[in-house]
């Protein structure tokens, strides 16, 4: 009788336990790193011509830090929000008709609302909408043939849906890494090259945006 009381007990605290980091209430605040590398190649018009100069080859690198706070208003439902800092450069093979550097730094803040679902409350997907704004400033480095160089400022407004991982090694501890993300995304600039622009983007694991997190 004793023993089966006993295991009665053991598994509610266990099941306590590992539900802990997700049930409603609990808080999490945690650290974002972002990192992703993209080989780029690209073919401009030669108005003189009317035809494509040769194909130009470069690459382009993101970097991405944001910190995080999430609150469960129910059982693995959360919302997520965030503030951060992202850095881009993109390097290109001199031509004449693009630029051979360019670089872009912007402030962001986003908030989600993120669903999971989770194996033996430990590991798994979440996904759910998301808003954000950014600030976005860009600079165009030209080398060759006294082409001026030029910045552009933007605001950026992006809604959309993200999918996540996700795994809880431990009771106090989350970790998650981006998978995919589908949105609509409204740009307005202004500087040397102002105008509205809009895009639909999909991505699917093309970069690596890690986040560490504690939970109470």
């Amino acid at each position: 009788m004793y023993k089966k009381l006993l295991l009665v007990f053991v598994s509610i605290i266990t099941i306590n336990a590992a539900k802990a980091q997700t049930e409603k209430g609990n808080q999490s605040v945690g650290l974002s790193f972002g990192l992703s590398t993209t080989d780029l190649k690209t073919r401009s018009i030669n108005y003189s011509t009317n035809d494509y100069d040769p194909e130009v080859k470069g690459k382009q690198n993101n970097y991405t830090i944001s910190p995080n706070y999430s609150y469960f208003i129910a059982d693995k439902l959360d919302i997520g929000l965030a503030v951060g800092y992202s850095y881009s450069s993109q390097k290109y093979d001199t031509n004449m008709y693009s630029p051979q550097n360019q670089s872009g730094k912007s402030f962001f803040s986003s908030i989600r609302l993120r669903k999971y679902f989770l194996y033996d409350n430990k590991i798994g997907i979440r996904t759910g909408p998301h808003l954000s704004y950014q600030r976005l400033s860009q600079s165009y480095t030209y080398n060759i043939n006294n082409q001026p160089n030029y910045n552009t400022n933007s605001n950026v407004y992006t809604g959309g849906v993200g999918l996540d991982f996700v795994y809880y090694p431990i009771k106090k501890l989350g970790l998650t890494a981006a998978m995919g993300n589908l949105d609509y995304q409204h740009q307005k600039s202004s500087g040397n090259t102002s105008g509205t622009y809009n895009s639909f983007n999909l991505s699917f694991a093309n970069s690596l945006i890690f986040s560490v997190n504690y939970i109470w």
